[in-house]
């Protein structure tokens, strides 16, 4: 098992009232799992996503990843694990401004060699597996840019390229096809699906009723519970 979670809360106080944005989730996720998550906006999706990525900490609960509890590793630790063996996608991309996009991409890697950024060009790569996903990914032809010249979905391409730079044993993706056209989404879900035929483990949180038909695995989030799918009235299944 890749990653298990058990009796999850994140709880929050809004105008002086606790209110629970994850209640007593239960997850888990096996090599090359596909684990949809749907639900309406407010639902809890993103911060479960947030907890299970080592983001955000519970209120309560257990996280274990590749036997590892969360719960006994620093911020540090847990910062190591999701820059090597955790790819995560945001729902809001994050990049540092005054890096070129190839730059940006390259990040996790440098981190994780403890080294500077060398490659300033996609000529220069010598990773052709990085290539043909910037290719497949459609931004190959971008990496020179900088991130303000990116539009958002060229921006959420580039954010998913960087979460598998590492080859990551899962990946954890928030709206990956935000954004994006029919023809891109499809792009992005056809890739995940190829990852997870490999070994890799992942799990989506989306509005994106497509990918319903790509998970082994599909869930609903409703009120901060998670549900597997038929048992909630939520509308978007």
């Amino acid at each position: 098992m890749i990653l298990n979670a058990s009796n999850l809360y994140k709880t929050y106080i809004r105008r002086g009232n606790e209110f629970n944005a994850v209640e007593d989730v239960e997850f888990f996720a096996w090599s090359g799992d596909f684990s949809v998550i749907f639900g309406e906006s407010g639902s809890g999706k993103s911060t479960l996503l947030s907890l299970l990525a080592g983001v955000n900490r519970p209120t309560q609960g257990s996280i274990v990843f590749n036997g590892a509890e969360f719960a006994n590793l620093s911020d540090a630790e847990i910062s190591a694990i999701r820059n090597d063996k955790l790819g995560y996608v945001p729902q809001e991309p994050v990049f540092l401004p005054y890096f070129t996009v190839l730059e940006n991409i390259l990040l996790p890697q440098a981190i994780r060699d403890g080294k500077k950024i060398e490659v300033r060009d996609l000529a220069d790569l010598a990773d052709a597996e990085i290539i043909s996903k910037l290719e497949t990914l459609g931004i190959a032809h971008l990496v020179n840019e900088m991130p303000a010249e990116l539009s958002g979905g060229e921006l959420k391409r580039a954010s998913i390229a960087r979460a598998l730079v590492n080859k990551p044993d899962i990946v954890i993706a928030d709206e990956p096809t935000s954004n994006l056209d029919e023809a891109n989404g499809k792009i992005v879900f056809d890739l995940l699906a190829d990852l997870a035929r490999s070994g890799t483990s992942v799990l989506v949180a989306t509005h994106d009723s497509r990918g319903f038909k790509y998970g082994d695995r599909v869930y609903t989030m409703h009120k901060g519970h998670l549900l597997p799918s038929g048992e909630s009235d939520y509308g978007g299944l």
